[in-house]
Parts: C-alpha cells; structure tokens; sequence
C-alpha cells in the first residue's frame, strides 16, 4: 500500500460508494463524488478500523487532514 504522504498528494477524484460518502463528498450512482466547492479533502477507502496518519475516519472512508 501506499504511504499516507504519497495518498494525500494524490489529486480529489471520484471514490467507488461504500455506505455512506465521506465527508465533502456527494452521492452518485455508485460513487463518492467530491463537492464542486473545491474544499473538498482527499479521501480514500478504510482498510481495517483505523487510518493512517494525517487522516481521520469518515463512516467507511479516511479522509485526509487539513
């Protein structure tokens, strides 16, 4: 896996919907999609119950910190 650095510099797109989105983030058919805003946060899919570091839990998502 990735190292949480390399993830949050990673550009905000789309997300495959598992539950609810994560926060900044729209439902779209079967997508997380991010709000037009611009504010949006990165944000990628929990694997196990925690997230790594610079993220906080978001339902089923980590979503990166400001």
């Amino acid at each position: 896996m990735a190292s949480a650095s390399a993830l949050a510099q990673q550009p905000v797109q789309p997300l495959p919907k598992v539950g609810g989105c994560p926060l900044g983030n729209y439902s779209s058919g079967g997508y997380c999609v991010p709000s037009a805003s611009g504010n949006t946060l990165g944000a990628i899919e929990k694997a196990g119950s925690s997230c790594p570091l610079g993220f906080y839990s978001s339902g089923n998502y980590c979503v990166k910190s400001r």
